[in-house]
């Protein structure tokens, strides 16, 4: 009986080690499968992450723009390089960095000594002038070349420093404005005056209007309009080649020709043609508010101010600009011209490719036709100022077309910055009556010799 029992004992022993054997002999593979899959399936995430990666495109560049004006002034541009900043097959990247007037300076030349300058930066032409002759811009000849702008040559001519034998092109010019004289189209015709078209006519519709008791010409006499009437004249009876002598210390800012444009305008402002009241507008703004009131026939400046007066007038005033003044006989061109801010890259920048990039959108037709329509500025590729629907603006762009000579540009674009303080000053003074067309000329070369010395 025992031995019976010890055997059903064993028996059932065996048949659980066996059962626990195949148990076990069973599991384990499955386990070990449970386990390869979860590698597998790691290992194919990591490779698809890895060709995602690879196929995405590779980070754009930044390319930062510098600009003096404040957004309003160019307020299409920051819908249009968004646009261009969401379409990913675009190059790079541009972020505009309005600066305003204030600081601006002193922010660029910090910024160009440093090793990482902006990729463009906007430029005044008295400091383009200098940064230019010194050799900090990028020279752009190649790169108007690639673009092929037909751009106006009058704008070209002095895309460099004021000494440029080879006539490099080290900025890109933006908007053109002839310096012009406004006039209030209804006060004409009511009072029957004529447009004028040289200095006898002009001298005959001031007295027009003083004689019914309006001012005639009205400007900003205590900023940069004072020397912008100078510059009407000189460009026409003077040139550039006297300015860029006196520039280069071969000739003098007080030289007789200039003394007598100057004197031109002295004989305007005793004769009433230009308003003595001009002397106290320190802003263009109360000029402009004397203009559009109605209280003055005329204001001058150059066409950019036409904006300004937009802003300013109601709905019903009308004005244009004389289209052909000519203050001498035989002017050497018919008007002068301002071809705008200069648009540069920095000599030192880390990546020229960006810069270009950024400077043909800027500059190329898309954006340059918008600041036509939008902003009815007068670019200086010819063919896309077609958009231009301003009565002024379409007057100034026939202006421009006599004026692709060097003796049209502009002298507040061709003296330095204290050079151009002290013409201001002494122009004001004039107007006032307390000044000679001769003694503010003196002025200015005495600041300018004492301005070289310091060099």
């Amino acid at each position: 009986m025992k031995k019976k029992t010890l055997a059903l004992v064993m028996t059932a022993a065996l048949a659980f080690t066996a059962l626990t054997g195949c148990g076990s002999t069973g599991s384990a593979p499955a386990a070990k499968e449970e386990t390869t899959t979860a590698a597998e399936k790691k290992e194919t995430e990591a490779v698809t992450e890895a060709a995602a990666e690879s196929e995405k495109p590779a980070e754009r560049p930044e390319v930062r723009v510098l600009i003096k004006w404040s957004e309003s002034q160019i307020s299409n541009w920051p819908v249009l390089v968004d646009e261009y900043n969401a379409d990913d097959s675009n190059p790079v990247k541009i972020n505009l960095e309005f600066y305003g007037s204030e600081g601006y300076d002193d922010k660029v030349k910090a910024e160009l000594m440093g090793d990482n300058p902006p990729e463009i930066v906007q430029l005044m032409k008295t400091t383009f002038n200098e940064y230019s002759a010194n050799g900090q811009l990028m020279e752009l000849t190649g790169f108007l070349g690639k673009e092929g702008w037909n751009y106006n040559k009058g704008a070209l001519a002095w895309a460099g420093p004021l000494n440029n034998p080879e006539n490099g092109v080290y900025g890109i010019p933006d908007f053109a404005n002839t310096s012009c004289i406004f006039y209030n189209t209804k006060l004409f015709a009511e009072l029957g005056i004529e447009e004028p078209a040289n200095l006898e006519e002009l001298t005959n519709a001031a007295k027009t209007l003083n004689d019914n008791g309006y001012k005639a010409i009205v400007t900003g006499g205590g900023n940069w309009c004072a020397p912008d009437l100078l510059a009407k004249v000189q460009a026409q009876l003077v040139g550039t080649d006297l300015l860029i002598k006196a520039y280069n210390n071969e000739a003098k800012y007080n030289d007789p020709s200039m003394v007598e444009a100057m004197t031109i305008v002295d004989e305007m402002v005793k004769s009433g043609v230009i308003d003595k009241s001009s002397a106290d507008y320190i802003s263009d703004d109360d000029a402009i508010a004397e203009f559009v009131m109605g209280k003055a026939g005329m204001y001058t400046a150059h066409t950019g101010m036409a904006s300004a007066i937009d802003s300013s007038k109601e709905d019903d005033f009308e004005y244009n600009i004389i289209e052909k003044m000519d203050f001498v006989e035989n002017p050497k061109t018919s008007v002068s011209v301002t071809w705008g801010s200069m648009w540069c890259i920095p000599a030192n920048v880390k990546n020229q490719e960006a810069a270009e990039e950024a400077l043909a959108f800027l500059f190329g037709e898309k954006v340059q036709k918008s600041d036509v329509t939008e902003l009815g500025k007068i670019v200086n590729v010819d063919e896309w100022n077609a958009g231009l629907t301003h009565p002024a603006l379409l007057t100034a762009a026939e202006q421009l077309k006599g004026a692709g000579t060097a003796d049209s540009f502009y002298l507040l674009d061709m003296v330095s910055s204290k050079v151009l303080d002290n013409m201001i000053k002494g122009i004001q003074e004039m107007i006032q009556g307390n000044q000679t067309p001769a003694g503010v000329l003196d002025n200015v070369q005495k600041i300018w010799e004492e301005e070289q010395a310091q060099k």
